[in-house]
């Protein structure tokens, strides 16, 4: 199932379940965390910062590779997602590799891209469109919490 990307008055229906702006939302997400300092991308950083304090994270941002062939990075990515289930880190899976690479401002293609939590006092300082967006991924991420595969969500183009 791939989650498609709305304007923020779209709705968008998946499984019964009404969003707003799920992509949308992401990307939000994902460059104000990127304009934080908050944002750990690839998958060998990740896993590293993860293994040091998986409580510092909030989100795991995970989009398919282009390498199926290389059953290492694959059990890696598969233990990376485990890892955070264990550890109560909400999974969001992206629909390119690509886009979130771009999104996040990385010279490489990223697989993965971690958001660190913010501090409590910051997050009562932020904008109301950030609380909005991050609470549209974790609602996202909790009505999936138990499937044993998480939605695409496509992320928008630029």
């Amino acid at each position: 199932m791939v989650l498609k990307a709305s304007d923020e008055g779209k709705m968008v229906e998946a499984n019964g379940f009404h969003t707003v702006g799920i992509g949308s939302s992401a990307r939000k997400a994902l460059l104000s965390a990127l304009e934080d300092k908050r944002l750990v991308v690839g998958l060998g950083s990740a896993i590293r910062s993860l293994a040091a304090n998986p409580e510092q994270y909030n989100f795991c941002f995970l989009a398919p590779t282009e390498d199926h062939g290389e059953s290492g990075s694959h059990m890696q990515e598969v233990l990376m997602e485990a890892f955070c289930f264990e550890h109560d880190i909400y999974i969001i899976r992206v629909d390119s590799a690509d886009k979130l690479s771009r999104l996040v401002q990385s010279p490489v293609i990223a697989s993965c891209a971690l958001v660190r939590k913010l501090p409590a006092k910051t997050a009562r300082r932020m904008s109301s469109a950030f609380r909005r967006s991050e609470s549209i991924l974790i609602e996202h991420c909790e009505l999936y919490w138990d499937e044993p595969h998480k939605p695409v969500i496509k992320l928008p183009e630029k």
